[in-house]
């Protein structure tokens, strides 16, 4: 199996940014939203808070949940998920010319956090 790429809705770091920025944006809107209700006079301003808030806390606890979804999934560390996401043919040419500890540090290079003991078992299946 070829190295899949990798989603970037999955990846780490982007969904860090993802929630970063969504967060981000939900404060300016929650924020234009108040003003807006409390500048126009339409409501007061405690009336304003609770529209947002009832508005924007339900759409921030959805973001919230789907990216610990999504960060659970990425990090999934079971055989086949390792080796689905990893270069099996650099693994086993490493493991052909240089030996089966080349090959182990090669595995932890490309899944960081896969543990020694299972980096070791993988290896020694491929």
């Amino acid at each position: 199996m070829k190295n899949q790429p990798r989603d970037r809705r999955t990846d780490a770091r982007s969904l860090k940014k993802f929630e970063l920025i969504s967060f981000l944006s939900l404060l300016a809107l929650a924020t234009a939203g108040i003003l807006l209700l409390s500048l126009t006079d339409t409501t007061t301003t405690e009336t304003a808070i609770n529209i947002v808030a009832w508005i924007f806390i339900p759409i921030a606890a959805v973001i919230s949940i789907w990216v610990r979804k999504q960060r659970q999934r990425a990090s999934s560390l079971s055989p086949t998920d390792v080796r689905d996401r990893i270069d099996t043919d650099a693994v086993r040419s490493v493991k052909a010319s240089k030996g089966e500890a080349s090959a182990v540090k090669e595995l932890r290079r490309q899944e960081p956090r896969l543990p020694l003991k299972d980096a070791v078992e993988l290896v020694r299946q491929l």
